[in-house]
């Protein structure tokens, strides 16, 4: 049920899609009512945010874990503190991902996800998936792509699932993406070792996102352009994880220039990838079946695959600000508007317009998280 909450929000540094303006935002009914030379109506509580920005709550398509738990546990409570951690670096809405499992535990990770505040949906990564380019994802559960398969794997999940990831080179695999289409989801290519013939051809058949771009996928080069390339082409939106280890600097700033000089830079987000140990100290935490050490900040398998992330994203947004040489409102559309246009939600999230849902975020002049806003009532205050 929608919060009835009522919000004069004052002195703001209001992040807007055209520029930032000082002024207010009046939140009625858990929406945003309206913005600027807004006067009390009365009989409204006020927060008085003494200049700080006010911008859209931040979205995460790709969100492992956090806080030392992990989504594929199948623990509600556990999803309800990953969502809460993240809340705090004002992320309003993520995608609980779920790594490949035996199917029941699968499912018990979606029953347990689905519902809890924060959650906007399921992104399955995988099961199919190419062994070759497993990453830190155990490929003993790893399936050929079959519309049978997936069918089990997700009924009575159907509304809930919003992306899932797959192998496009996989025999039966382009057959799947119009079935991952058909049920409302967003079919992903990731964890592939595609040709750019073979991506390309997943693109013209309906796929139209790429998970972690540059990650478990086939590089480019300059006789086989591979999946990044045919990704760069494609038009398809784009996930990045911008924590200086899983891409290198200079690739962040290759993908927003070539982004940004075509017009499209409306494509790229920036993903956390986050799994358990973001948030906690050094040790051993899971993923999935799998035991991941955090280590100096990186998390990795006993034999230094990369393991997803400590990075939420604030910091996501403060690196590709730094190394892309945004301004703060591009930077700020990675985290927000693009996230949700990926999930169809840009209407309602991701943006500061009159009618959007009141998730918001306060950030200091630093940048770094005051607090968080969901539906105009404060949830949580930076870590």
């Amino acid at each position: 049920m929608e919060s009835t909450a009522n919000l004069l929000i004052r002195n703001a540094r209001l992040v807007t899609p055209t520029g930032v303006r000082v002024g207010n935002c009046f939140v009625r009914d858990g929406r945003i009512a309206a913005l600027g030379e807004v006067k009390s109506p009365g009989r409204v509580p006020e927060l008085d945010t003494d200049g700080r920005y006010l911008a859209p709550g931040f979205l995460d398509l790709h969100v492992h874990g956090g806080a030392g738990a992990d989504f594929s546990a199948g623990d509600p409570d556990a999803a309800r503190a990953i969502a809460a951690f993240h809340a705090q670096h004002g992320t309003t809405g993520l995608l609980a991902t779920i790594v490949p499992g035996p199917r029941d535990r699968m499912r018990r990770a979606m029953a347990a996800a689905v519902g809890v505040p924060g959650v906007l949906g399921i992104h399955l990564e995988g099961p199919f998936l190419n062994p070759e380019k497993a990453g830190a994802l155990d490929p003993t559960w790893f399936l050929p792509p079959s519309r049978d398969a997936f069918r089990k794997l997700v009924a009575g999940f159907e509304g809930a699932i919003k992306l899932v990831t797959l192998a496009p080179e996989l025999p039966g695999a382009l057959d799947l993406v119009a079935e991952i289409g058909a049920i409302g989801a967003v079919p992903a290519l990731g964890h592939t070792a595609a040709t750019f013939d073979q991506a390309t051809a997943a693109f013209h058949r309906g796929a139209h996102h790429v998970t972690h771009l540059g990650n478990a996928m086939t590089g480019l080069h300059h006789r086989n352009p591979g999946g990044v390339g045919a990704a760069l082409l494609s038009g398809a939106s784009l996930e990045l994880v911008c924590d200086g280890v899983h891409v290198h600097p200079a690739f962040v700033r290759l993908v927003v220039e070539f982004l940004r000089g075509r017009g499209e830079l409306g494509r790229l987000s920036l993903v956390s990838d986050a799994t358990a140990p973001a948030g906690m100290p050094d040790g051993s935490y899971r993923l999935g079946d799998r035991d991941v050490h955090l280590q100096r900040g990186e998390v990795r398998l006993s034999d230094e695959t990369l393991a997803g992330s400590t990075l939420t994203l604030d910091q996501a947004m403060q690196n590709a600000l730094q190394l892309a040489h945004l301004s703060l409102e591009d930077a700020l559309t990675l985290v927000t508007a693009n996230p949700a246009r990926v999930l169809g939600l840009d209407s309602q999230l991701g943006t500061l317009t009159v009618g959007a849902r009141a998730d918001l975020v306060l950030l200091d002049p630093d940048l770094t998280v005051s607090s968080t806003l969901h539906r105009g009532e404060i949830t949580s205050r930076g870590s």
